[in-house]
Order: C-alpha cells, then structure tokens, then sequence
C-alpha cells in the first residue's frame, strides 16, 4: 500500500511506484471510479476503462474489495 497526502487544493502526488505501475507520466490523464467506498485509478485508456467497468461488477472484484477491508 502506498500512502499520500492531500493538499489545500484538493491535488495527491501519486507515488513513483503507482505510476511506473500505471505507466503514467506528466501530461497524462488518469481515471477515478469509486465503488463500495473505495477509489480505482486509471491510465485513461477507453479500452481498458471499458474493462475496468465490467470487472467491477463481477464477484471477484467484490471479494478483492472485502480483503482490502480486512487489511485497514
């Protein structure tokens, strides 16, 4: 897990290790989707946006989201 911090103007630094992960860099667009409480980024890829959506709605995405929970 990896850990930032919000500023006054709403903005996170996304870790190295996020974004080498994401291979996202400066002037790219990432995407939020929120589910059960919790916030997915993105690199904003419509393909993979459209992915995303589906696997968000199968069981195993839920099971995922109910570990994460164990863990906080």
């Amino acid at each position: 897990m990896e850990l930032s911090k919000l500023t006054s103007k709403g903005q996170i630094t996304i870790p190295k290790k996020i974004r080498q992960a994401l291979q996202v860099e400066e002037g790219d667009r990432v995407a939020f989707i929120e589910e059960d409480g919790f916030v997915i980024m993105a690199k904003a890829d419509l393909k993979q946006l459209h992915d995303l959506q589906d696997i968000l709605s199968d069981e195993k995405f839920k099971s995922l989201i109910q570990k994460a929970n164990h863990h906080l």
